[in-house]
């Protein structure tokens, strides 16, 4: 069966229009710096040392650094994200965190073997000298 633009949904016609990213087509659905929608998180997990990075839109982007390697507890701390740019996103936080997420369809495997969209390659962490190491996001 042949769609035409009426039956056709946004997903479909990003495909098509060879868009790649539904988020291209639905941009005005994602009202937090072209990434997240309204109530929706991003959470990007690093190990070994433990730690994450989670971001979420609540008419607003925010972050939260949680670390789960220096103390005897998880410890979150939330904080705010600037992006310097969009789609790969580059971004740093108050905690300060810096690095860049990237749309990679499929294309980050877990720790627990999970397939991920989201890579995350972050260039700064608090107390983290490094190397440091790209880790897979998950959306909530």
């Amino acid at each position: 069966m042949m769609l035409t633009h009426k039956s056709a949904g946004p997903l479909c016609l990003a495909l098509a229009l060879g868009l790649g990213h539904p988020a291209t087509a639905l941009a005005a659905d994602l009202s937090c710096n072209g990434l997240l929608e309204s109530g929706q998180r991003l959470i990007c997990s690093g190990f070994e040392p433990n730690w994450a990075l989670e971001l979420s839109c609540d008419g607003g982007m925010h972050s939260s650094f949680i670390d789960a390697f220096s103390g005897d507890g998880i410890q979150t701390t939330p904080g705010s994200i600037t992006f310097l740019s969009e789609n790969p996103w580059q971004l740093e936080t108050s905690h300060p965190v810096t690095g860049t997420i990237a749309y990679t369809p499929g294309g980050c495997t877990d720790e627990s073997d999970a397939v991920r969209d989201f890579t995350f390659t972050p260039t700064g962490a608090p107390n983290l000298p490094g190397p440091l190491f790209p880790f897979c996001c998950r959306m909530r």
